[in-house]
Order: C-alpha cells, then structure tokens, then sequence
C-alpha cells in the first residue's frame, strides 16, 4: 500500500533557498506542517564549502547548514535521500523515488541547478568529474595525490573553487576556457587578466579562448588519458573535471503545466504561473532591470534571499517581494574580487564608466553608470566600499553628479555617503565591510581617503 504524507508546506530541495524558505515560514507559521525532500541521502550542508573538506580543512559535519536538532525543534520533517521523481499540480501531489506520495497545500520548488556539459568526442568514453556535492568529494580524494596531473575544463566560480583547492594538495592543474577571458560570466577584460595572472603565480597551467575538442584513453603512456584542444594542442592528463556550466535542474516539472523557460519563470513574490505553487534558487529565472531580459543568477546570497521571499509569502505575508541584484564574492590565493550587476561586459554600450587600478597594489576597482544609475561594478583588492555601492545599485540610487567623487571618495562622495548612511544600514547590505567606510566616515570629519593606500591609482 502506497504511503501518502499529507503536510501544509512541502518543499522540494535542501539547499540554501529551501532551508531559508523553511525557516521564514516558522517565523509566521509554526504550527502547519512543513515537510523538506532532500534528495540527497547526506544532511543539507554547504555546497561552496566541499572544497574545504576535499583537502581535508573541515570535515563534512563542519559544513552543515544547520544541524538535525535545528530541524526537530521547528517539527520540520526532513527526508534524506528520497528525492522527488514527478511532480503532479492538478493533485497538488509529489512522487518520492521510494514510491512514497507527498500531498501538500503549498510548495517551494528550490531544485537547484545540474553539471552541463557540451558537446565533446569521446565524453562518454573515460571517467568525468564533477565538484559540485559531496559525492563528488568522495569521488575525487583518492584520485588527488601529489603529482597527479588533472584537467579542468571550464573556469567559472566552480572550476576556481576546484583549482585553488586541488593546487593546495599539490595536483598539477591544467585549466581551459573557451572563452578569452577567465570567469567570463562576472569579469570585464582587465579584472579576468588580473585573476588569470595570480592563478598563474600559483602554478597553474591556464589556457583560455580554446576548448576540448576530443578525448581519449591512451595506453602505455605516464598519464592515463588524453585531451585534444580545438587549436590542435595535445594534452594528457591523469584525471578530468568538467566545471562547463550549470543549467537549472528543472526535469521534475515535465508536464506540470508550470511555466519555464531556461528555469522556472516566477514573479516578484517569487510565485509561478500556478498559483500556491513557488521557486526559488538556482534552478528559477527573473527578469533581470540592468540588461532587460529574463537571467539565471545561481548564487548563495541569491537563493537565500529568495528563499526568505517564498517562504513569507507561502505564511501569509504577501507583501515582501525579491528586487534581483547579481553579486559575486570570491577570492583567488589572497586576491579578494566583488562584482555586481552587468560587471562581465566591457563595452556597455550608452553608459559611462569609470575605473580606478593601482598597480603597486594590484587593485582594480569598476563603476559603470547608465542614465546616472549604477549598473555594473567590480572591486579587485579594494573591496571595502563593496556593499555601499550594492545599496546605490538595487536601489536605484541617482548618481549622476557625484559618482566620479563617490568613487574616488573624494569630500563630495563621502557627504554624499554619510547623508545616505542610515539608509545603508537599512539596506540589508550583504557585505559588512561596507560598514567600515560609514563608521571610518563618521569618526574621522576631516574627509581624508578611506584607503590612504590608493593614493597611486588615477581615476578615468
């Protein structure tokens, strides 16, 4: 006999945008049943963070997103490794891979997103890796021993997670990109030359504007394997990991009626086309103010956010609504680098654009301005101001007049920013190194530089 589990809430995924879901619904509502499918068999845990246990910094129990005693205390049902095979919306019903029936009232669909990989000749033919869940993780530690040679295609947020990881463990790494540029989804031309140089300096074997072409065993050699570029270059390797992209995981709702078109469409409330039926994370699309035209932004901050959003309009509380704001943080060997909004694009056409670099300190720093608004902007080893300039960006902040001076901080800038300050802090900024230049402000009147250390860079 088939068993069905009846619950107000369901929520499909265990990641960052369906833990917050869960946990903004027990803010309003923590009565009506709430039940989690994790679909993998491992508690819900870090995924940016697998990395650290792959070279054995943390073990997999430090990278818990929240413990089973956090989940008991809220009565939130979480089911480990029975993921959700079809969905049913004209039954309000889901299918667990065991055969289980999950019938719910509301749902948060947070599936997240799935490896891609394009097209390659003998793909299917050798052992691929991936580093996205701990699966992997437990794939790849035996074959990381000093010496191995690995090659990695794609140099995204995810392939620099792997390949900063697997130098530390002493893994020749040879990196390829199709594209001409590192990270080329968050970087414009001059910050992706600084990242490639400090991937260099820690001996890594960069390659970008060249592809795989093709793959092979090859018998007899000191490396197992073989790649053949598409500029004709040979490569052997000991061991592959793909990091070509994501694509959100959307193969649950074949036939469900709900709307998708590269992920799951949702509006502001981050409800779909069903109503009572909501998504969030990396596997929904929105439509993006700065380039105007629907984007998949699979990152952290994001889908938490969004989480929170569905999960207090799924209780009742309608009027929250998720404004979009593509943000990245990351570090390269001690290299911090921030972006936000349309940062990848060099040319922006109708805009303006100012930059600030410091060779002696291999800064960089990017503001790009349409009609007086913030659209786009990157900090390299300067990354302080970060969270302000986030605010200026999801709110629209007119910057027309002041921008040269707020980017230089000049005396202008910073009465500009002090007169804006409490409206930073209530801004939810994300980084609270953003606050150290309010509170450097506010302590120091004589409007000197914030970073007295840039005093070589020049602004254009």
């Amino acid at each position: 006999m088939t068993e069905i589990l009846k619950t107000h809430y369901a929520i499909i995924g265990a990641g960052p945008a369906g833990i917050s879901a869960a946990e903004a619904i027990r803010e309003i509502d923590s009565s009506n049943d709430l039940i989690i499918v994790n679909g993998e068999k491992h508690p819900p845990y870090c995924r940016p963070l697998i990395v650290d246990v792959l070279r054995d910094e943390r073990k997999f129990d430090e990278i818990l997103i929240r413990e089973r005693t956090w989940f008991d205390e809220r009565k939130i049902n979480l089911l480990n490794g029975d993921p959700a095979s079809k969905l049913d919306t004209s039954k309000n019903q889901i299918e667990l891979q065991s055969g289980r029936l999950i019938e719910f009232e509301k749902l948060l669909i947070a599936t997240g997103s799935r490896p891609a990989f394009p097209p390659i000749d003998g793909i299917n033919d050798i052992p691929v890796y991936t580093l996205f869940r701990q699966d992997d993780v437990d794939k790849l530690k035996p074959l990381c021993a000093k010496g191995k040679k690995v090659l990695l295609a794609g140099i995204g947020l995810i392939g620099l997670q792997a390949m900063t990881s697997l130098v530390e463990m002493d893994v020749e790494v040879i990196a390829v990109e199709l594209m001409p540029k590192v990270l080329p989804l968050i970087l414009d031309s001059t910050a992706a030359k600084i990242a490639q140089a400090r991937l260099q300096e820690h001996g890594i074997d960069v390659r970008v504007g060249t592809g795989l072409k093709s793959l092979r065993s090859v018998d007899g050699k000191s490396c197992p394997y073989a790649a053949t570029l598409g500029n004709g270059e040979e490569i052997e390797f000991d061991f592959l990991i793909m990091s070509t992209g994501m694509r959100p995981d959307v193969s649950l709702l074949d036939g469900s009626g709900i709307d998708i078109g590269v992920g799951i469409q949702v509006n502001s409330k981050m409800e779909t086309s069903i109503s009572g039926i909501y998504a969030a994370g990396d596997v929904v699309e929105y439509d993006d103010w700065i380039e105007n035209e629907p984007i998949v932004h699979g990152h952290w901050v994001n889908a938490t956010k969004q989480g929170k959003v569905a999960g207090l309009n799924m209780a009742g509380s309608e009027s929250l609504e998720y404004m979009p704001v593509n943000l990245n943080s990351l570090n390269i060997f001690g290299l911090p680098i921030i972006t936000m909004g349309a940062s990848r694009i060099d040319n922006p056409e109708d805009s303006t654009v100012y930059t600030l670099e410091s060779n002696t300190r291999n800064a960089y720093s990017r503001l790009v301005l349409k009609d007086g608004i913030l659209i786009a902007a990157t900090f390299v080893n300067d990354v302080e101001r970060a969270g302000v300039f986030q605010y200026l960006l999801r709110e629209k902040i007119e910057l027309r007049e002041i921008a040269q001076s707020l980017f230089k901080t000049e005396r202008d800038g910073l009465n500009f920013l002090y007169e804006h300050h409490n409206d930073v802090i209530k801004g939810d900024v994300d980084w609270p190194a953003s606050m150290y230049a309010i509170k450097m402000f506010k302590k120091d009147h004589s409007h000197t530089r914030w970073g007295k250390e840039d005093k070589g860079g020049d602004a254009k």
